[in-house]
């Protein structure tokens, strides 16, 4: 993460002049005190004289949120200058989706081994939160203020691109926990576009899969229309889906109907779409569209002869139907211009000198 884009990010937020002081090097700085500093609020990130000064502001005028914004620029800053100087639970928890295998393997058998979450023995659960148009000193502070709110132990891991990823117990109840997301997503000015959650079982020794799973089933309640189950598990054939490479060529050959429907009137793939999420049901299909049923099926008997033919078969049918929302998965991620990465990783990347996988276990066995 560049230092600039971080300050920048710390300087619309809290819509005051931010510059980082001091040097790496340099003696420690102490904080500015008092309610009426000329120069404003120094906030020290514990490495040599560097610090972040918020101009024309003081503590008191800052809120929690304000804070809290401010506590995760400060992270990502350190990690940048010293992964070393932040506190060893948060080093290690950020170093679970690291791009180096034997480094992820490492954090998760301290993370287990030390019962910061469970019983070594115990599954683990990944929760990914897909957070629109926010910055990335915007979702760490999300992701630490949720991880915190949460009743149950549940510790930040990262965040990059639009994806935030926690990590939990998977005692919780996956119902409740997305509902208290969505809550305190909401009261921090986030717009939450998705959460949804894969579980690590004991005998994985790597978060890596589980949080891809994580990600590819919140892509997929966010760009699907109908209301899908937040646990990855749950999502059966829907996962099948999101792992489709993005070809036209492809889907000709699969649905020449669903090609001709993209390629046709937006009206005729809106009205499929919605016939076939509702099952063929003519009552529920109107009430989503907001039309009469003389109108559907003046529009049904109207579609192309691909479509009627499909319609008309139940294997092409059903192809259609995953057909169209495999389309819609590809037509977000063209929209998206900051694609996000498969695995989470730069965002909050530690420094290339962490400890061994071997060098960790040894120190904690001594």
């Amino acid at each position: 993460m560049d230092t600039t884009d971080v300050i920048e990010q710390l300087s619309r937020a809290l819509s005051a002049p931010v510059r980082l002081i001091g040097s790496a090097t340099g003696r420690a700085l102490r904080a500015v005190t008092g309610t009426s500093a000329p120069l404003g609020v120094d906030v020290p990130l514990g490495i040599g004289s560097l610090a972040l000064r918020i101009a024309g502001r003081t503590r008191l005028e800052l809120d929690r949120r304000e804070w809290a914004i401010l506590d995760a620029a400060v992270l990502l800053l350190t990690r940048e200058y010293d992964d070393e100087a932040i506190g060893h639970r948060e080093r290690v928890c950020g170093r679970l989706l690291d791009p180096r295998p034997s480094v992820r393997g490492d954090a998760l058998w301290e993370l287990r081994s030390r019962r910061w979450i469970g019983a070594p023995g115990d599954a683990l659960r990944v929760w990914v939160m897909i957070v629109e148009d926010a910055g990335i000193v915007a979702q760490v502070a999300l992701g630490r203020h949720v991880a915190a709110a949460l009743p149950a132990r549940t510790e930040f891991v990262t965040a990059t691109g639009d994806v935030v990823v926690l990590v939990s117990a998977t005692t919780v109840d996956v119902d409740e926990t997305v509902t208290r997301i969505e809550a305190e997503a909401l009261a921090q000015g986030s717009e939450l576009r998705a959460v949804a959650t894969a579980d690590c079982s004991s005998d994985q020794d790597d978060l890596q899969a589980s949080a891809q799973q994580a990600i590819d089933a919140a892509r997929l309640r966010a760009v699907m229309p109908q209301a899908l189950a937040a646990r990855a598990e749950d999502l059966g054939g829907w996962m099948l889906v999101q792992s489709v490479p993005s070809s036209e060529r492809l889907l000709k050959l699969v649905s020449p109907a669903a090609h001709e429907l993209l390629r046709g009137d937006e009206v005729q793939r809106q009205t499929i779409e919605a016939y076939l999420d509702e099952a063929g049901r003519a009552p529920d299909t109107c009430a989503r569209l907001h039309i009469h049923r003389t109108t559907l099926y003046y529009r049904l008997e109207h579609m192309p002869d691909a479509v009627r033919a499909a319609l008309a078969d139940g294997l092409q049918r059903s192809t259609l139907h995953l057909a169209l929302k495999t389309a819609r998965l590809w037509e977000q991620d063209t929209r998206s211009s900051a694609a996000t990465p498969a695995m989470p990783s730069s965002a909050t990347a530690p420094s290339s000198d962490a400890p061994s996988s071997e060098t960790t276990r040894e120190r904690l066995l001594a």
